[in-house]
């Protein structure tokens, strides 16, 4: 009668259990972990792990230990930006959504009609004639327009992070709140004198 051959698997497992089974559980962790880089392996994920035993603590305790949320992993909203950013112009807002949208949405391609909705998610009056200050921006070499695979420049980049600081002056129609210019009052001609007084 032939021998039965034993599954090789079956005796590693046997092995490893019986050379781990007589210390504690802390000491088993360490020993698997260098197995693991020994046999250049990945352990098992955190998850896979039973969680460890925690000591009952009333709520108030357990609640004032709890680790408070980073802001850095909070996503910057479109006020927040235009506030560090300070655009003046609405071009330079036009740039300013590219460049969020990119940057915190993810989405480095838009239509031109893509970037008019964020006038009003940054709670700005739209401007009176988007299109052309659109067309501005793409003058200004800050957005490269190609229908729906429109897309912030690198100069635009540039200029947004900088806030503006060196961007175009803006023109007249441009400026958001232009004050009015006065009308000079016309110097009222002094009517000749007679007899040379």
């Amino acid at each position: 009668m032939a021998a039965i051959k034993k599954d090789p698997e079956i005796s590693a497992l046997e092995a490893v259990h019986a050379a781990l089974k007589d210390l504690d559980p802390e000491s088993r962790r360490k020993v698997l972990a260098s197995v693991y880089a020994l046999l250049e392996i990945s352990g098992p994920k955190p998850s896979d792990q039973p969680p460890a035993r925690e000591e009952r603590q009333p709520a108030a305790a357990r609640v004032s230990e709890l680790p408070l949320r980073s802001t850095t992993a909070r996503p910057k909203s479109i006020v927040e930006l235009i506030q560090e950013k300070n655009p003046t112009t609405h071009p330079q807002r036009i740039a300013l959504f590219a460049y969020y949208r990119e940057r915190y949405e993810g989405m480095s391609r838009f239509g031109r009609a893509d970037l008019e909705p964020y006038f009003a998610k940054a709670r700005l009056s739209p401007p009176g004639n988007y299109d052309r200050d659109f067309v501005d921006t793409v003058k200004r070499g800050w957005i490269h327009e190609d229908g729906e695979e429109s897309y912030l420049t690198s100069k635009g980049i540039e200029v947004v992070e900088a806030g503006f600081a060196g961007a175009e002056p803006p023109g007249p129609r441009h400026r958001l709140h232009a004050p009015k210019a006065k009308p000079m009052a016309k110097k009222r001609a002094r009517p000749a004198r007679r007899g040379g007084r």
